[in-house]
């Protein structure tokens, strides 16, 4: 007996303190200091990311909230919000972020970033009887303001929203600037343009002791066809002059996507929206915005799936360079992911290193597609947890309930070693 108590407290002393604290069919345990915690939310309706930096400062990444018709087909998308339809998808998220705060006592999330304007990744107004008190509807990052204060906004039109054209008529964008006067007006809201290259737009809002004790960078890595090139503050414009170019040759919206990288010690996470690199039939090089920016972005540990695993996103210069070990699949439609996709995810002709693919949202439709790839993932639903323990060395990946509002860790993987 007395061997039995000695060998507990010796693992007491040299094992991490998530494993006593972390278990499946637990609730996940509240941040602490000195944890990244990188929270990839499901809603069944778009991308939520939720940072908890490791001296608390929060940031969240996209609200999304789809319209119920598809604007390329005109056709119901007939895709339910997750958990159910009783809160739009903004109060989900608005609920799930509250509860990853408790350790505040008045949640507050310090920034947020809309990477770029589609639905699905800030919220669309239309189909959405809600409004706010300052005249606008509550649909994805509007609607999470309504329930817990934002207090800086960062986009890539601020603040005339011109390019690649004026986006006066998109509904869309027009309820986000209604929401960003009033909320500017009203509660002293910061707005500013996403500029690649810095890595000064979002830093630590806490003391300069927890600053220095739990250092992290997040660096802009390029936004609107303006790369970062990996010195100084320099940066390269890829798109071509738009005075040469028909408007309907101009870059769309997912090339124009904001994409940046967290570093917190040894551990990297890249994200770069809906950034696409395989080229459709015809279309000139510069639409392939993938390569340019695996040229700069380097190996990383953990990397968020582009576009959602679409066909035309992931291609083999991106793999090559980036070599995650874990990729995040942000899907919520049949068409997430796409099955070549997948099949480069998974293909060591572009890296042989091992990697674990963890998917927040796979529909009925898109596992049959890929029914013989399905037991490669490590999930196929749930909000996906990213938590690097104190200093970055290691970190590992939780799969939660997200049926309900439990929150319940249904699986631990790790741990994996930073690079």
């Amino acid at each position: 007996m007395f061997v039995i108590h000695r060998l507990i407290n010796v693992l007491l002393v040299i094992l991490p303190g998530w494993v006593w604290a972390q278990r499946v069919g637990e609730p996940l345990p509240v941040w602490q200091e000195g944890q990244l915690d990188i929270h990839q939310i499901n809603t069944g309706q778009g991308n939520a990311t939720f940072v908890v930096f490791p001296e608390g400062t929060t940031l969240l990444i996209d609200a999304g909230a789809i319209n119920s018709m598809d604007w390329r087909t005109n056709k119901p998308r007939n895709i339910p919000t997750w958990p159910n339809n009783e809160r739009q998808a903004g109060e989900w998220i608005a609920r799930y972020v509250r509860n990853v705060l408790r350790f505040q006592q008045v949640p507050v999330i310090d920034y947020a970033i809309v990477t770029h304007f589609h639905d699905d990744h800030m919220g669309t107004p239309l189909n959405v009887a809600k409004r706010s008190k300052g005249g606008y509807t509550l649909a994805g990052i509007t609607e999470v303001a309504d329930f817990i204060p934002i207090r800086k906004m960062l986009d890539r039109g601020w603040p005339d929203y011109s390019y690649p054209r004026p986006m006066d008529a998109d509904s869309m964008v027009v309820n986000y600037r209604r929401f960003l006067t009033w909320q500017q007006t009203k509660k002293g809201l910061a707005v500013e343009r996403f500029q690649a290259g810095r890595a000064d737009q979002i830093v630590s809002v806490k003391s300069p002791s927890l600053r220095q004790k739990y250092p992290f960078v997040v660096r802009n890595m390029m936004v609107n066809g303006e790369l970062w090139t990996g010195e100084g503050l320099r940066t390269k414009r890829l798109f071509p002059d738009l005075s040469l170019l028909k408007p309907a040759e101009y870059p769309n919206e997912n090339m124009c996507s904001i994409a940046f990288q967290i570093r917190y010690g040894a551990f990297d996470y890249f994200a770069g929206a809906d950034l696409q690199g395989v080229l459709q039939f015809g279309a000139p090089p510069w639409h392939d915005v993938e390569t340019p920016v695996a040229q700069v972005a380097g190996p990383v540990d953990v990397q968020l799936v582009d576009h959602h695993g679409y066909p035309d996103s992931q291609n083999g210069s991106l793999l090559t360079s980036l070599r995650p070990r874990v990729l995040i699949l942000p899907a919520w439609a049949a068409s997430h992911p796409g099955r070549d996709v997948l099949e480069r995810l998974f293909s060591d002709q572009y890296y042989k290193d091992e990697r674990d693919l963890f998917a927040t949202h796979l529909l009925p439709e898109a596992k049959t597609d890929i029914a013989d790839l399905l037991p490669r993932l490590k999930s196929e639903s749930g909000h996906i947890v990213i938590r690097v323990e104190k200093g970055g060395k290691t970190y590992h990946v939780l799969v939660l309930e997200d049926r309900s509002e439990t929150y319940t860790v249904k699986a631990i993987h790790g741990p994996y070693r930073s690079r």
